[in-house]
């Protein structure tokens, strides 16, 4: 059974179309399953009580943060009666361990990612097989993060900028910053924030995930929209000649001005 529900954000009790009635692709969630919150495992990770785990999807949350997030997890979920539902098709969406990816609302309509989020406790997170409901969540982020709630208070997790990403090689960051010009090889599509390449920071889109592009960008897609624009760009911070993102799929990227 497929239902499209409300969600309440923010703690101001609006009700809002869900994700999926603002994306290209518009499915709606499926229900795979309710029960009652047996146990919080992870910030990530809920055990109901038919002993079924599921993983809660498109939220990442940061290291050293796991404590807070689980505490609100437990004060919005314990022994409170849930509804699992998917975008995926049943059974088919895993994380590397086997355990199901599943957005979860409490039955009274809060929708526990959109929570988490709000509160700043996790950040907006999507992979290229697991986007659709990033929109909003990037919403609530960006709201907490303009309130300083959460660990958006630490300055450690402020949105980095290209030129102090020094000391956040090897981790998940939000980068803003201008692309100066956009470089096609045979491989990859480069964006670059800088002129020393070798140096600067660079966000990297093989040419394998363009698939993950064309249609969500009308059907044709030019890497030259990002020239000269200031972007928002989430994803894992790596060493390749300077700091590099992969750039996997569009979420990942956002146009600022």
């Amino acid at each position: 059974m497929k239902n499209i529900l409300p969600f309440l954000f923010l703690g101001f009790l609006l009700l809002a179309a869900p994700a999926a009635a603002k994306d290209d692709n518009k499915q709606s969630l499926t229900q795979i399953d309710t029960g009652i919150i047996k146990e919080i495992l992870k910030s990530d990770l809920i055990l109901l009580d038919n002993n079924k785990r599921y993983k809660l999807d498109n939220i990442l949350v940061p290291v050293h943060e796991e404590e807070p997030a689980v505490t609100a997890l437990k004060t919005l979920l314990l022994n409170k009666q849930v509804v699992v539902y998917t975008y995926h098709e049943p059974n088919t969406a895993k994380d590397r361990y086997g355990i199901p990816l599943a957005h979860v609302f409490r039955d009274d309509g809060i929708w526990v990612q959109g929570d988490l989020v709000s509160k700043g406790l996790a950040w907006a997170f999507s992979s290229e097989t697991s986007r659709e409901m990033t929109g909003d969540l990037k919403l609530a982020e960006a709201n907490a993060r303009a309130q300083n709630l959460g660990f958006w208070a630490n300055a450690d997790h402020a949105v980095k900028t290209p030129y102090n990403l020094k000391d956040s090689i090897n981790s998940f960051q939000i980068v803003e910053g201008k692309v100066m010009y956009v470089t096609a090889r045979k491989e990859a599509i480069y964006l670059n924030f800088g002129r020393e390449w070798k140096e600067d920071f660079t966000i990297e889109l093989p040419k394998d995930y363009l698939q993950f592009f064309v249609g969500k960008t009308g059907g044709r897609f030019d890497p030259e929209i990002w020239k000269d624009r200031i972007v928002r760009v989430r994803g894992w911070v790596e060493e390749k000649s300077g700091p590099m993102i992969t750039l996997t799929h569009l979420e990942q990227i956002d146009i600022i001005k």
